[in-house]
């Protein structure tokens, strides 16, 4: 080896370096973002199933029940003051009132959840940029988390596909980042650089792990302290929620079998 390459590496080894330290930081932080991002939708898919749709559910039945409260209380006091002609009048009155919903009530099934918002696409990253990291992210990352090219976790790889399809540009210049490993003093073309290209690669890299510590913490301000320390804790609150759902649409269940059977009384001429 020359005297003048040996000089050259002494020159930038510091800076090939500290952007390796810099790619380690991105590693680590990728990887409590990733982990953050599966207890979340942990929580969201159980909230969704336990606590929003059973809420849904009986804010549904209660509606029905106070419908079938007034209706049972107008046919009453029409049958008072003999606003019914025939008895075929009250039974189709009644009939009309106890006729399932239509489909557009039944198909509901819960509220319509919002999607998560989506990444903030300014990121100081000009269209250059990002079209660099798309382009790098699909070279590089896809093949190494996809499924069908690797034994990378699920979680990972879902993390992954997900900044790809929303492109989510912080993110997939962190995958970037991991996946091209750990640099040395060339280029992409085994090219050594110059020191004022490495300075460049690491300004880079600083300003992408700033971008994605960034996106961390706001992940976890968008997660309770609760949910961080004791994530147990909330799925079981959550069960708990979930329970006493069930047991008021049970309440509500009885209630409305006893006012369906006293419409169906008054259509008999009964009274209950």
């Amino acid at each position: 080896m020359s005297d003048s390459l040996i000089l050259r590496s002494d020159e930038t080894a510091d800076v090939v370096d500290s952007t390796n330290e810099v790619r380690d930081h991105v590693v680590r932080t990728l990887a409590g973002y990733i982990e953050l991002s599966a207890t979340m939708r942990e929580f969201e898919d159980a909230f969704s199933t336990q606590v929003l749709h059973k809420a849904h559910r009986l804010h549904e039945l209660i509606e029905e029940r106070r419908r079938l409260e007034g209706e049972c209380e107008r046919i009453r006091k029409t049958i008072e003051r003999g606003g019914y002609s025939r008895a075929e009048e009250l039974e189709n009155d009644v009939r009309a009132v106890l006729a399932p919903p239509g489909d557009e009530d039944e198909a509901g099934g819960g509220p319509p959840i919002a999607d998560r918002p989506p990444a903030d696409l300014d990121d100081d990253l000009d269209a250059a940029m990002k079209e660099g990291i798309v382009r790098a992210f699909k070279h590089v990352v896809l093949p190494r988390v996809h499924a069908d090219t690797s034994d990378t976790p699920y979680s990972i790889f879902e993390v992954a596909y997900s900044a790809y399809k929303s492109q989510d540009y912080v993110i997939m210049e962190a995958f970037v980042i991991q996946y091209r490993g750990a640099v040395g003093p060339s280029g992409k073309s085994g090219v050594l650089l110059t020191r004022a290209q490495l300075v460049s690669r690491l300004a880079e890299y600083r300003a992408a792990a700033q971008r994605l510590d960034a996106r961390y913490q706001a992940l976890r301000r968008n997660t309770t302290e609760e949910e961080l320390r004791a994530p147990e804790q909330t799925l079981l609150r959550m069960r708990g929620q979930n329970e006493k759902f069930r047991q008021a649409i049970l309440a509500e269940n009885e209630r409305l079998r006893e006012l369906r059977l006293r419409l169906q009384a008054l259509a008999e001429g009964t009274v209950r």
